[in-house]
C-alpha cells in the first residue's frame, strides 16, 4: 500500500480535477507491482478513467542510473517507452517510474499509455537539490568569511569614479549576500542564462577583483585569482569566463575594469556613432562615422542637439545611413552603432544622452533573429530605465514602425517561426528612412 506523501505526489501531479484514486490496489502476478485505479465521481456517475501501475518496492537507498536521469522527467512530463526493454522494466519495478493508463468513456479501453516519474525518482531528486542548496549555502558563507576580512578603505589616493565604482561593487555584492543561496539562481544580478555554479563563482571573482582592488593601485590580470585564493592555480580559476566576468563587473560597479586598477586587459571597447555629439573634452560634428571608447564614455559627460536617436545593431547600417549626404543632419538625427552586443558602456552612453540631451525618440533597428531580438530588449530595458518619455519606435522586416514593445516582441516572435533575417536585406533608402522619422 502506498504512503501518505506518495498518495500526495500523484493527487498534485497526475491526478486531473475531481479524479481521485480507488483506495482498493489490485496486485499483479509478478508480486513487485500493483494497480491503483483512478476515478470520477459526480452525483450521477461513477467512472474508471485511467489506470496507475506502482512498484511495491520501498527501498529509498541507492543511485538512480544516468541513463534514468538523462531523460529529465518531471512530475507533470509524460514519456513513452517500450515495455520490454530491459531499463524500462528494471526502473518500473525499482519504483523510479510508474506506468499510466488513461480509458475511453466505457472506462474500459485504453485512450493513452505513458510512463510518468514515480514518487522514488521524485523524493531521490528532491534530496539531491537540497544536497545542492547545502553545498551552496556553505560555499556562500565561505565566499562572505572571505568579504568581512577586506579593508573596505583604499590605502592609496584613488580617483572619484575608481571611488564610486569601489561603493556599487560594494553595494552588489551586500545585496547578494542579504539572499539566500537557492535565491541566487534567479538574481537578477545575474544573467538569467548562468548556471547556479557560475553565479557563485562570479561571486567568488566579484569579492576577489574588490579585494585586489582595495589593495594595489595597479594589477594585473592573473593576480586576482592568486592573491585570493593563495594556492596553485588560483591564478587560473576565473581564465574560463574572463570576459563575462569582466563585462558585467563594468555593469555592476558602472566603471571600466581599467579605471578600477585592471592593467592587463589590453583592448578597448569601441562605440561608433555619427551625428553631434559633445562631452565634457571633446566635441563632434555631422559628417563622418566617429568612436567613442568605454574610457572615454567612462570620464566624459555626453549630450547631443539631435532630437532623433537611432540605436543600430550593425556597422553596415551606420556607414551606410552616415554616407546619405545630409540626412543625418537635416532630420536632427544621432545614430550610435551598438555592433552586435550591447555592453556596459554602450548603455552608459544611451543614459548620459537621453538624460543630458532633449532627444524626443529613439528608432531600434537590429537584426530580424534571436539575438536581435534580445538587443532590442536590452536597448528598451536602457531606455525605461532613464525614466525619460522617449517615445521609442522599432522597424520590421516590412520596413514598417512599431511603437511599443508589446506589439514588437509578438511581431518578431510570429516572424521567427517562419524566418531570420538581417537589417541589411531591409536597408531602404533616405526616403523610407525619412518616413521612420516623422511617423
Amino acid at each position: 500500500m502506498m504512503n501518505l506523501e506518495e498518495q500526495s505526489f500523484i493527487e498534485k501531479y497526475i491526478l486531473k480535477s475531481g479524479e481521485r484514486l480507488n483506495p482498493i490496489p489490485t496486485s499483479l502476478a509478478n508480486n513487485y507491482l500493483t494497480d491503483i485505479q483512478i476515478v470520477k465521481k459526480t452525483e450521477r456517475t461513477f467512472r474508471i478513467v485511467g489506470l496507475l501501475t506502482l512498484s511495491k518496492y520501498r527501498n529509498k537507498s541507492g543511485h538512480a542510473e544516468d541513463e534514468l536521469l538523462k531523460a529529465n522527467l518531471t512530475p507533470t512530463k509524460k514519456i513513452h517507452w517500450n515495455d520490454h526493454d530491459p531499463n524500462t522494466i528494471r526502473w518500473f519495478e525499482q519504483g523510479w517510474i510508474m506506468k499510466e493508463i488513461r480509458f475511453k468513456k466505457d472506462g474500459r479501453t485504453p485512450d493513452s499509455q505513458h510512463y510518468r516519474m514515480g514518487y522514488r525518482l521524485y523524493q531521490y531528486l528532491q534530496d539531491l537539490q537540497r544536497a545542492k542548496e547545502n553545498e551552496w549555502e556553505l560555499e556562500l558563507n565561505r565566499i562572505k568569511s572571505k568579504f568581512i576580512q577586506i579593508n573596505q578603505k583604499p590605502s592609496f589616493p584613488i580617483s572619484e569614479q575608481r571611488e564610486n565604482g569601489i561603493k556599487t561593487c560594494i553595494s552588489v555584492i551586500n545585496e547578494l549576500f542579504n539572499q539566500d543561496a537557492p535565491k541566487l539562481q534567479n538574481s537578477h544580478l545575474f544573467p538569467i542564462h548562468w548556471p547556479m555554479i557560475k553565479n557563485i563563482k562570479f561571486l567568488h571573482f566579484n569579492v576577489a577583483f574588490l579585494q585586489i582592488c582595495l589593495q594595489k593601485l595597479e594589477f594585473d590580470w592573473k593576480e586576482i585569482g592568486a592573491n585570493y585564493f593563495k594556492e596553485i592555480g588560483g591564478s587560473k580559476e576565473f581564465d574560463k569566463n574572463k570576459d563575462d566576468f569582466i563585462e558585467i563587473l563594468e555593469e555592476q560597479s558602472q566603471c571600466p575594469a581599467a579605471l578600477l586598477g585592471l592593467t592587463s586587459l589590453g583592448k578597448i571597447t569601441p562605440l561608433y556613432f555619427s551625428g553631434q555629439l559633445t562631452g565634457n573634452f571633446s566635441s563632434y560634428s555631422y559628417g563622418p562615422v566617429h568612436a567613442l571608447t568605454d574610457l572615454s564614455i567612462s570620464q566624459e559627460q555626453y549630450s547631443t542637439s539631435a532630437t532623433t536617436l537611432w540605436l543600430v545593431e550593425n556597422r553596415a547600417i551606420l556607414t551606410r545611413i552616415a554616407s546619405q549626404k545630409q540626412f543625418l543632419h537635416n532630420t536632427h538625427s544621432l545614430m550610435l552603432c551598438i555592433d552586435g552586443h550591447l555592453r556596459s558602456s554602450h548603455k552608459q552612453c544611451i543614459i548620459q544622452l537621453l538624460k543630458n540631451s532633449t532627444i524626443q525618440q529613439a528608432i531600434i533597428w537590429t537584426d530580424y533573429d534571436p539575438d536581435g531580438l534580445q538587443i532590442s530588449k536590452e536597448i528598451y530595458e536602457t531606455i525605461f530605465e532613464t525614466k525619460t518619455k522617449l517615445q521609442p519606435k522599432w522597424i520590421t522586416a516590412e520596413q514598417e514602425v512599431l511603437v511599443t514593445w508589446q506589439d514588437y516582441q509578438l511581431y518578431m516572435q510570429a516572424f521567427l517561426k517562419i524566418k531570420k533575417m538581417e537589417q541589411e536585406e531591409v536597408l531602404g533608402g533616405a526616403d523610407v528612412w525619412e518616413k521612420w522619422v516623422r511617423h
